[in-house]
């Protein structure tokens, strides 16, 4: 047995206005956001790896860069050895990591030299690489 409405049957509009606009306000929220993620400014060109491991937001950035003198950098501020030492001893407090870019034209000597002065200091250390689109 069928039960008969006698209301009639109406449809609603279906509004998409407030769809597009959380559609839109992601894409918006998406774009702008991936240009906030922070680069360093400093060209190294890095030697290619297949494997990574994730690293902290907030690890010091050591910065090896070949030249006529191999330049430093401590979180993109250009450095000498001996400043780079005193920086690492005075910034455990905010980081116990440190990342080292490494230039692959740098002398391996002068990567192990500041790779122990790292360690000796007490922080945790990677060695940043490039993708595979980066590989010569």
């Amino acid at each position: 047995m069928k039960l008969e409405s006698t209301l009639p049957n109406r449809t609603a509009p279906l509004y998409t206005a407030p769809l597009l606009d959380a559609i839109l306000l992601l894409l918006i929220f998406f774009l702008l956001g991936s240009n906030f993620i922070l680069k360093s400014g400093i060209a190294v060109d890095l030697p290619y790896s297949d494997s990574s491991l994730p690293v902290g937001e907030r690890s010091h950035i050591v910065t090896i860069v070949p030249g006529e003198t191999t330049r430093y950098f401590f979180n993109e501020t250009r450095v000498t050895l001996e400043e780079l030492e005193e920086r690492l001893a005075s910034s455990i407090e905010q980081s116990r990591q440190v990342i080292l870019l490494a230039d692959r034209r740098v002398d391996y000597g002068t990567v192990m030299s500041v790779s122990n002065l790292v360690l000796r200091h007490g922080y945790e250390l990677a060695y940043a690489t490039g993708t595979e689109s980066a590989a010569p």
